[in-house]
């Protein structure tokens, strides 16, 4: 049947057909999350589904096409392999989980009822290009969806490439004045310019020795290939030679990769209309495939992409959500109406806790609402509990202008009756993010610490698969969308811009802050067979759980900040910036922006001439990695300059000038202890971050004496002694390394004094500071080339060392060795408490993905244990400080050393010291001892 609009026709763009690259956009969707791919209840990669469907769904959202049609590759060589049997040789094999979707991706297409294309002997670019044309002819607008360059050429006035936005989760439109401005040419020369430059990913040969500058500049000076070659005997010294002796693999490239616009396959625009799409086929299979949250959406698309659409909503959620524990049920509008219901008087409240704390299962969902991210001034609005799938309650304390109304309880009795369940030890109370509830509701008068156990989701999802990436990938919403396949209320939704949860009315207040608790009760279901089945229990329970709570009584302490010490450091500071812009300005003879990226590269690579290393979209990287190597390797002072110039900058605005405006009426500064922020189990800290203060330098030590003592207490600092070589002792057995601990001796030195055969005495500080390196590097897989950087001396000598020192510890070469085995064999890695961390790129073809896999493998054990001994410390140190009802107050974490508070008398502080001690260094029993080095004092920077 021919298409019913005539070929001489000027169509809207409502008339535009929508053509897909299947394969190409299949291919980026599988490799966007290679490292943290999605799968399904049966352990299937399902990354390609999800994302593939996604992206669609927001195109049939957003742009609403009329027509629309999916093109594939030909299963058989295309007539480019008989041409040329070296094409796309070099790729490596497809995957066989990504292999495997693709089959499901075309089911679910036809399902939906869009059309699939396929000719033997013919690719989806070139069955794309007949479409083009089609369109092309009809003068009717074509979209392309893709992200391949290739297909470019085909871009004009009537012809755009889309591909799918990362960033905003819907589609991007290149038309000629985008190609222009990304590529520096016209779509009309995308073809010449890639018979120029060859593509190494398809094996096109292009000219040997032409980049991308080489041919824009040559396209731009003779416009076409025809051009260049025209004028080929012109082109003069080595550019000239490479393009006379490329001229057959220039135009062989071009007859490689011209589309063919006349690939025998029927290309009827009426077959294409969306006005018959069936999202309840499309959703029944996504489900049945385990993309869940995907699913949904199709099953709710009602008729957002064309009028007549086949979908039933309301049926079609039923049909997703039927026999899984994520079945949500309609929430009702009326209290005790429906499953979530807002509990408005304090006798109901009262016998839900009582039926919960009777109940056999003696667990309970807990979430708070605040009008403030800020837990330590945040008002508790109100809080939702659920002990049963589906079934929540939701108790508001403030509604909204803050008026305390009849439909609100009264906030003290109802954190009364929250308090009976922190005070029962047979409890179970399961949080998301529990620290800040925890922080919550000690801000609004509830300070007890918890006696029930206590669960938190997020945790949970965190020990579970600690490497995850993405944007909140532990969040509550991402993870029930993830793991139950429910989409939430969405927070702006019902927050206004400008308002906070304190103006939400109770009828949707309720309806959003059941739904939390819900999920949080949901996501437990799963996770607590997870946690269970992985062996993680003790890890979960016995340690990120009892962490949790100190953590929170921390950041509630907070530590005293003394503003004068950093204002008068500030004007130091900011004296030295000035002095060393103008070394750096009378070294370079004149001024510039030394903050901007495009002057740094003009001054360093055009007017001083040197070598650039990594390249940018925006240029040369002008990075601390290359400026670091710059100068290393260069004589040039600039580098080195820029270098002290940002350090100190840095500091200024990060430190000497944010750290004032973060502290309580007090003068107290409360950081947040993050336990999901690494994958080897460190607490990390933001806000401000205390980490990253420099510890070794002048600038560091300056800063951190702005942390003091109060009035009437000292500062106790109590610090791991070289924690991290300790573990790798106790894990390789080395008794060389071992030795070293047990006798309580300078481990660089005896390294040194091994490794150069002579006498402790005899070691120079030279060659301590190499021993150091070493120990510590080993750790982290160093190469000999690294090493060469770090000594300055050359890679024999690095290599040298590197071996001299495996040779005196070869039980350490044997672990390293046993423990990349395991990782290969297990594809995770565990530290002494069990716990783990995936490698799953430990078996990467590619060499230099294995390489860093098997650094992590290395670290991970060592690094992580460390962490895990410093945790079970903190938890000792906690315990008894209750137990002898100690005044002494732990207020920071960073790295391997601990921060407290104690009152300045001295019977107290050396019972403080001598408790604290005890219980780090008995905090787990190693095969060599650990050694904590505790001082006292008036601020943070008189410690080591």
């Amino acid at each position: 049947m021919e298409t019913k609009n005539t070929p001489t026709a000027d169509f809207s763009e409502a008339d535009t057909v929508y053509i897909l690259d299947s394969y190409g956009l299949i291919y980026r969707a599988y490799f966007a999350l290679i490292n943290h791919p999605l799968t399904n209840i049966s352990g299937q990669n399902i990354s390609a589904v999800v994302i593939f469907f996604r992206n669609l769904k927001a195109l049939l959202s957003k742009y609403k096409p009329s027509f629309l049609a999916a093109a594939f590759d030909s299963r058989t060589p295309t007539f480019r392999h008989e041409m040329y049997a070296e094409y796309k040789a070099t790729r490596q094999k497809t995957p066989e989980d990504l292999h495997a979707q693709v089959p499901w991706i075309e089911e679910i297409l036809n399902s939906l009822g869009v059309p699939v294309l396929r000719a033997d002997g013919f690719e989806a670019d070139d069955i794309i290009a007949s479409v083009a044309e089609k369109c092309r002819k009809e003068k009717r607008p074509c979209r392309i969806l893709s992200g391949d360059k290739d297909l470019l050429q085909l871009v004009d006035a009537h012809c755009k490439e889309m591909q799918p936005d990362k960033a905003n989760g819907g589609w991007l439109t290149d038309g000629t004045e985008e190609v222009i401005q990304k590529w520096g040419l016209g779509p009309e020369k995308i073809l010449d310019y890639l018979s120029l430059t060859g593509d190494s990913a398809d094996n096109i040969p292009g000219v040997k020795g032409v980049g991308d500058k080489t041919a824009l500049k040559l396209l731009s000076q003779y416009q076409t290939l025809d051009g260049i070659y025209a004028h080929a005997d012109e082109i003069k010294g080595a550019l000239g030679e490479k393009i006379r002796a490329g001229k057959e693999d220039a135009y062989f490239s071009k007859k490689l990769i011209t589309l063919r616009t006349d690939v025998p396959v029927a290309i009827n625009f009426d077959d294409f209309t969306t006005d018959n799409l069936n999202y309840a086929a499309a959703a029944e299979l996504l489900k049945k495939f385990g993309a869940l949250a995907v699913a949904k959406s199709y099953a709710t698309a009602e008729t957002d992409a064309a009028p007549n659409a086949k979908s039933s909503p309301s049926q079609n959620v039923q049909n997703i959500q039927q026999n899984t524990e994520a079945e949500q049920v309609a929430v009702p509008i009326k209290k005790n109406s429906g499953n979530y219901r807002a509990v408005t008087n304090i006798a109901e409240l009262k016998k839900f806790i009582d039926e919960t704390l009777e109940s056999s299962e003696k667990t309970v969902a807990f979430d708070t609402e605040t009008d403030s991210l800020n837990a330590h001034e945040a008002n508790l609005v109100g809080f939702s509990l659920c002990t049963k799938t589906g079934e929540a309650v939701y108790i508001p304390v403030i509604l909204p202008g803050g008026m305390f109304a009849p439909e609100t309880i009264e906030k003290r009795a109802a954190l009364e009756q929250i308090s009976r369940i922190l005070k029962s030890p047979g409890m179970t109370l399961v949080m998301h993010n529990g620290k800040f509830d925890l922080e919550v509701l000690a801000t609004n008068g509830l300070s007890e610490e918890p006696e029930c156990r206590i669960a938190d989701t997020m945790i949970a999802a965190w020990i579970l698969d600690p490497g995850a990436t993405g944007k909140s990938p532990y969040g509550l919403e991402y993870l029930s969308e993830k793991i139950l396949g429910l989409a939430g209320i969405e927070f702006a939704d019902i927050v206004k811009k400008g308002q906070t949860f304190a103006d939400v009315p109770l009828e949707q207040a309720f309806s959003y802050g059941a739904e939390d608790a819900d999920f949080t009760w949901q996501l437990w279901n799963y996770y607590s067979v997870k946690i269970r089945e992985a062996g993680l229990e003790k890890l979960f329970f016995e340690t990120e759980m009892k962490i949790l709570p100190i953590l929170a009584k921390m950041e509630r302490s907070g530590i005293h900040l003394d503003k004068k010490t950093l204002e008068e450091y500030s004007v130091e500071l900011a004296a030295d910036i000035e002095k060393m812009k103008a070394k750096i300005y009378e070294e370079v003879g004149h001024e510039f922006n030394i903050a901007s990226t495009k002057q740094l590269q003009t001054v360093l690579f055009e007017e001083r001439n040197l070598v650039p290393g990594k390249k940018t979209k925006t240029g040369y990287s002008t990075d601390t990695a290359v400026l670091e190597e710059l100068a290393e390797r260069t004589s040039d002072p600039v580098p080195q300059a820029i270098l002290d110039y940002r350090s100190y900058t840095k500091l200024q605005s990060t430190y000497v000038e944010t750290l004032p405006r973060l502290t309580d009426r007090n003068a107290r500064i409360h950081t947040s202890f993050l336990q999901t922020g690494t994958a080897t189990g460190r607490l990390s800290s933001k806000d401000p971050n205390l980490q990253n203060i420099p510890v070794r330098n002048e600038a560091g030590r300056r800063i951190r004496s702005a942390f003091t003592a109060v009035p009437g207490t000292v500062l106790i600092s109590a610090d791991y002694a070289q924690i991290e070589l300790v573990v790798l002792a106790h894990l390789s057995g080395d008794k060389n390394l071992s030795k070293a601990f047990i006798d309580g001796t300078d481990v660089h030195k005896s390294t040194a004094a091994l490794i150069y055969g002579i006498s402790p005495e005899e070691v120079t500080p030279q060659m301590r500071r190499f021993a150091k390196t070493v120990n510590f590097g080993v750790m982290y897989g160093m190469s000999a080339f690294r090493l060469s950087n770090e000594l300055g001396i050359s890679r024999t000598e690095a290599k040298n060392f590197i071996d001299q020192y495996f040779a005196t510890y070869a039980d350490v070469k044997a672990f390293i060795a046993k423990t990349i085995e395991k990782a290969q064999q297990n594809g995770y890695v565990e530290t002494i408490t069990g716990r783990r961390r995936q490698t799953a790129d430990i078996n990467s073809k590619n060499k230099l993905i294995q390489q860093a896999a098997q650094r992590i493998a290395i670290n991970t054990p060592i690094q992580g244990s460390a962490a895990d001994i410093v945790k079970t410390a903190m938890i000792s140190v906690d315990e008894a400080i209750k137990k002898t009802h100690s005044p002494l107050k732990m207020l920071l974490q960073v790295h391997d050393e601990l921060i407290f508070e104690c009152p300045d008398d001295s019977t107290t502080v050396e019972n403080a010291v001598s408790l604290i001690k005890n219980c780090m260094e008995n905090a787990i029993k190693l095969k060599v001892p650990l050694r904590v080095s505790i001082e006292t004092g008036t601020n943070w920077g008189e410690f080591h």
